[in-house]
């Protein structure tokens, strides 16, 4: 089997000092003996065996093999029933860079591969410049005898989008007049609305060879996952459909159409050319959901990801539809608003121009667009329950980290606060996946205020949610009365804490510092007495 796009320099070749011909006979031996143990098909759901005599298409998709061998410790060999084609391609995410090596070559014109792939390298497109999706594209291998094109190649930890290209003999990288195909033993979960032509394989870690592990990408167990709908909204005016939309919605699990408390609502865009599928599919929101609400490192939220919506589209249609059709909060304080690249842009004309509409905000990798001055001192900037802004430091060759950095000096310099995410990484899902985890567990529905009140000689503290919601802030109060310490940590009991101040205390300003937990930020607050 023979990768089509091997064109390393010679540099590059023997830093590596591996050859590709070498991975892949330990690699099949590996796989040989693992067979022959009875071990692969252990790492192999029952649909993706492939049946005696012609396969049906479910029966094939990706077979994910913990190998135990480098460079990675896991190979997935793609797999299409397809005795008709005369040639199979496949595109994926699987060209990978590091920093110090995007220092030197900023477009990474000779990227490692997952076969020569090193600790610390990350997902990153060749040439890295320009939003078009550069992946290394490869020539499949036919089984004459059984129809069926694989390929196979060892990948770190993470998710790896794919899409397949049947009889396509354009130039690669873009493979222009060709059309993409999901694959279909692996489609993506729905078909209604805009159509998404990719697939999504999960590859978990082996900390033997330094891969990360990105366990929170994974599928969840089933009792811990969320759902999924594809819905049609009324959009008056709008073209692609007629006077309507898409958005894809997500609940989580165990959702409660009537609960006491409406759940918060996280309002994802997705980036120019892209639709209300990218997040579900390419993006893994569901499993990252799953599995952090699971890890009670976020709370339950439902999350609407639209299709290409404009400013007046999001207010005077999509809110209102949520709102009817959801157990959602319906103040600002309950909801965020964050997009990526182009979605990005609709997040920020909200950000600057309509701040109060949305308690939360999240901006990655806007490649233009910034706020003049008068924007960014507006003092409903410094209201605002949390503001997540960065990208990935390679994103575009570092022109969209230029205009981020740009960003994040003018609000620093009108003193808004923001929490930053600028991290090694592309214009690429592997940056904006960990982005929205960021964001979710640092920034989204956290944020708390405390009260602190004097009653003779006793001080109290009580924490609250800046959103409503069911959990009750736990953890610790630290007291100060006039800069010094009033003893140790006092534990929240429903969200209070208490304390008695000693005989020798005298008046002055006591300050309550609230630790956060899990769930809940940080916060402080303070009283005189």
């Amino acid at each position: 089997m023979l990768l089509s796009i091997v064109r390393r320099s010679r540099r590059r070749r023997d830093r590596r000092g591996g050859k590709q011909a070498g991975w892949l006979a330990g690699a099949v031996g590996a796989a040989l003996g693992l067979a022959a143990l009875g071990l692969a098909a252990a790492t192999v759901p029952a649909h993706a065996q492939v049946a005696a005599g012609v396969p049906a298409a479910s029966r094939l998709g990706p077979q994910v093999v913990h190998t135990g061998a480098g460079p990675t410790g896991y190979s997935v060999t793609f797999r299409v029933y397809d005795p008709s084609a005369t040639r199979m391609r496949i595109k994926g995410e699987w060209s990978f860079a590091s920093a110090a090596e995007i220092t030197a070559d900023p477009t990474n014109s000779t990227p490692s591969y997952g076969y020569d792939w090193q600790p610390g390298e990350f997902p990153l497109a060749s040439p890295n410049a320009g939003p078009a999706a550069n992946w290394p594209v490869t020539d499949m291998t036919e089984d004459q005898a059984t129809g069926v094109w694989s390929y196979t190649t060892p990948l770190p930890s993470g998710v790896f989008t794919y899409a397949l290209y049947p009889g396509c003999d354009a130039a690669a990288p873009a493979l222009t007049g060709c059309t993409a195909m999901a694959d279909p033993a692996n489609p993506p979960w729905s078909t209604t609305g805009s159509p998404e032509l990719t697939s999504q394989v999960y590859v978990p870690s082996d900390p033997r060879f330094g891969t990360v592990n990105y366990w929170w990408q994974g599928p969840a167990p089933q009792g811990d996952q969320g759902t999924l709908t594809h819905l049609t909204y009324s959009s008056p005016g709008h073209a692609g459909p007629t006077n309507e939309n898409y958005l894809v919605a997500y609940t989580p699990p165990g959702y409660n159409p009537h609960r006491r408390v409406p759940y918060p609502v996280f309002y994802l865009v997705h980036g120019g050319g892209g639709n209300e599928m990218d997040w579900s599919t390419q993006g893994d929101m569901k499993n990252i959901m799953d599995n952090l609400i699971a890890a009670h490192e976020i709370q339950p939220m439902v999350i609407v990801m639209p299709n290409n919506p404009t400013d007046a589209e999001m207010t005077d249609d999509i809110l209102p539809y949520v709102q009817r059709n959801f157990d959602v909060a319906a103040e600002p304080s309950g909801r965020s608003f964050a997009g990526l690249s182009g979605g990005a842009s609709v997040v920020q004309d909200f950000l600057y121009g309509d701040t109060t509409e949305f308690g939360y905000y999240g901006v990655w990798s806007a490649p233009t667009g910034l706020p003049t001055a008068t924007q960014a001192a507006s003092p409903e900037l410094k209201q605002l329950l949390g503001l997540h802004i960065g990208d990935g430091l390679q994103d575009l060759g570092g022109r969209a980290h230029a205009n981020i950095a740009a960003e994040e000096a003018l609000l620093t310099s009108t003193d808004v606060p923001f929490v930053e995410f600028n991290v090694n990484g592309g214009h690429n899902w592997a940056y904006w996946r960990l982005a929205l985890r960021d964001f979710l567990t640092k920034v989204g529905f956290r944020a708390t205020s405390v009260s602190v009140a004097a009653h003779g000689r006793t001080v109290s503290a009580s924490v609250t949610p800046a959103t409503g919601e069911p959990a009750t802030p736990t953890g610790t109060i630290r007291f100060e009365l006039n800069g010094g310490p009033l003893g140790g940590p006092v534990r929240l009991h429903g969200g209070k804490a208490t304390l008695v101040l000693p005989p020798d205390a005298a008046g002055g300003t006591v300050i309550a510092t609230y630790g956060g937990d899990s769930l809940y930020n940080p916060g402080s607050g303070k009283s005189s007495i």
